[in-house]
């Protein structure tokens, strides 16, 4: 009985370890579906990341628009057939901002002149890209004509006290386009008040208001 008992004893520990071996490998069909479950994990926390990154860097800052100066460089002669034979030339030197990590794209600069709320001359500037954290000048020059100032009949009035006061709207519509897409449009308008001296056509008491819509 002895010796019965010590042949089976090996019998029993094969078996046991056939036993082990099969449940340590995993059939193929569970093991593609554990590399699919993980790529599937892996490529959630990738667009997680990357999701982050962009609200983060590529988040959409207000630019900064800004009235550097507003020059009056005198009087000049009209083209032929315009409403006034003459002109006075108001040159605005306006800097955009772009505190952005993409790059912003604007079709123009529109710039006008008011006098007492009636448009006496616009202007229209070119287009062009302000590049990631840079500031770009818009230089307009605009005609103002001088024979809509003198319909007005408190023009002379305010020649004769030596101070004209004017005002100035500024428009430029653009988009920031990051990793090569458009990121959002932008819409900067900026109003300025400014008085200018007669005798030496020099400005004082400019006043500037930007507003920004995203």
């Amino acid at each position: 009985m002895l010796h019965l008992h010590q042949t089976r004893l090996p019998l029993l520990q094969s078996h046991c370890v056939h036993r082990m071996d099969t449940d340590t490998v995993k059939p193929p069909a569970l093991r593609l579906r554990v590399a699919l479950v993980g790529c599937g994990i892996a490529s959630v926390v990738a667009a997680a990341i990357l999701l982050a990154v962009t609200l983060t860097v590529f988040r959409v800052r207000e630019p900064v628009m800004t009235m550097n100066a507003i020059a009056v460089k005198g009087f000049r002669a009209a083209p032929s057939g315009g409403s006034s034979p003459v002109r006075l030339t108001v040159v605005a030197d306006v800097s955009v901002k772009n505190p952005n990590a993409a790059s912003l794209r604007y079709r123009g600069s529109e710039t006008a002149v008011y006098y007492r709320a009636s448009r006496v001359g616009r202007a229209s500037g070119p287009a062009g890209t302000a590049r990631a954290r840079r500031t770009v000048r818009l230089n307009v020059t605009v005609d103002v004509a001088v024979g809509a100032l003198m319909r007005d009949p408190a023009f002379l009035g305010d020649v004769a006290a030596g101070a004209v006061a004017v005002t100035t709207a500024t428009r430029v519509r653009g988009r920031v386009f990051a990793l090569g897409v458009v990121h959002r449009r932008v819409v900067l308008e900026m109003n300025c008040t400014a008085t200018i001296a007669v005798a030496d056509m020099s400005i004082h008491n400019q006043s500037c208001l930007q507003h920004v819509l995203l």
